[in-house]
């Protein structure tokens, strides 16, 4: 009788056991339907985050199973999010795509380098621009797909302009010493600022420097350079003059930023072409606008009036729950899709990061919000001027020291004092930085 009581008792648990075995099974087909969801994470309402939804729309056509979210953040948000979750390894929190800033990725990529699916094999990478895949890569891999150019560019409401008596023609090969010049009369005319300038923020240093050929670290070695830094001191000495003059109004954000030259309270922005979007949100403003190049730095005999100002790339967390899905939306729209990249141009003003932007129909096409100007040659004219500059990877680091100095000379006008102190601290915190980073790697 115990026998048959144990041998029953077997039958129920291997029966038991089959029927869990069966109740995993069907679990985890069901996590995987409910798993084919692409989230995204990117930033910029008009432009990176209206691209990703009008490539979920377009690629939903051919693959209506798929679920793509796209969820708004701001780039810092992103990038401390994916840090710290990928430092916990809470590998269920985090996004399948993430777009990431040129000045963040390589040291995103230095520290986490295995957490990406490499794309070496999967994109044809001869297409893009050549310091775009720099960026792009970590030990000869590529991990990230080039979206964007950050080419910069003067952008004017010529109409405050015409009424302070300047024209397109007065616009043109401006020096710095000119815009100046011309920002003050404006003022004085109409009472408008010609810029923005946000001292939590250095775009606009960023922007001189590299149109000199120069960065916060060297070309070669990427060392910090600072203290004898020519072009980074002569962007400092024009900031304290556009803050001195009236030429240029302090704002705190980037929505500040953004709502001012909405509104109409400045009359120029420069930036990078990815503003385009944000300019063209305000359509009452429709043929009011218009494109230059930056000015000159006359000083600096290695100027020109062409420069980059961030641009981005997007990455596929190679952990997270639907990766291979993910891997295949990106590299079909924003790799292999001509068509769609095409219609960006029109849709947000993109500036592809592309060798060839002549394979795009509307490479040439006549942009009526701006004066009938064909803005996407005029500005990929520009993005081959940009001088080369390695961006390293403390860029924000470094400029958060920077931005803290600078207001002292604001105080005192001593801007050697200051990049001297900058060149200190901010040696100070690569070297904890790759102290850090040593340590990490014998863990």
């Amino acid at each position: 009788m115990k026998i048959k009581k144990y041998v029953l008792l077997m039958l129920c648990i291997a029966l038991l056991s089959v029927s869990v075995v069966g109740c995993t099974g069907a679990t985890e087909k069901v996590t995987e339907v409910d798993n084919n969801k692409i989230v995204i994470w990117t930033w910029d309402d008009t432009f990176n985050v209206k691209a990703a939804r009008m490539a979920a729309v377009e690629y939903q056509k051919v693959h209506p199973d798929v679920q793509i979210v796209v969820e708004p953040k701001e780039r810092e948000e992103i990038l401390a999010d994916t840090k710290n979750i990928l430092s916990a390894r809470v590998y269920s929190k985090l996004p399948d795509i993430i777009m990431s800033e040129d000045y963040d990725v390589q040291e995103v990529l230095s520290v986490y380098e295995n957490e990406f699916v490499d794309l070496t094999d999967q994109v044809c990478y001869d297409k893009f621009a050549d310091y775009k895949n720099q960026l792009c890569s970590k030990d000869e891999r590529m991990y990230g797909i080039p979206f964007d150019s950050g080419t910069a560019a003067l952008f004017y409401r010529i109409d405050i302009l015409n009424q302070a008596g300047y024209s397109e023609e007065d616009m043109q090969n401006l020096t710095w010493e000119r815009y100046i010049e011309i920002g003050r009369d404006v003022y004085r005319k109409t009472g408008i600022p010609m810029l923005t300038l946000d001292p939590t923020d250095f775009p606009l240093i960023r922007i001189i420097m590299q149109s000199c050929g120069q960065w916060y670290v060297d070309k070669e070695n990427g060392q910090v350079e600072i203290q004898n830094n020519e072009a980074l001191k002569q962007a400092l000495e024009v900031y304290r003059e556009l803050l001195e003059t009236d030429v240029g109004v302090s704002v705190n954000g980037w929505n500040e930023f953004i709502s001012s030259f909405q509104n109409g309270e400045v009359a120029t922005v420069i930036s990078g072409s990815w503003i385009i979007s944000s300019i063209k949100a305000s359509k009452e403003q429709a043929g009011l606008w218009r494109v230059a190049p930056i000015p000159i730095m006359k000083q600096n005999a290695n100027a020109v009036g062409a420069s980059n100002v961030g641009g981005s790339s997007w990455y596929v967390l190679k952990n997270s729950s639907c990766s291979q899905e993910a891997t295949q939306f990106l590299v079909s729209m924003f790799s292999e899709n001509d068509d769609f990249i095409d219609s960006l141009i029109s849709e947000i003003g993109i500036i592809p990061a592309v060798k060839n932007p002549t394979v795009f129909q509307n490479y040439e096409a006549k942009e009526a919000f701006f004066g009938e100007q064909q803005v996407t040659k005029l500005l990929t004219g520009l993005a081959d001027e940009i001088p080369a500059v390695n961006y390293g990877s403390n860029t924000y680091e470094i400029e958060d020291i920077l931005e803290d100095e600078f207001q002292h000379v604001l105080v005192d006008g001593d801007v050697e004092e200051c990049l001297k102190r900058v060149q200190m601290k901010a040696e100070a915190v690569v070297s904890e930085k790759s102290t850090r980073k040593l340590k990490k790697s014998k863990l």
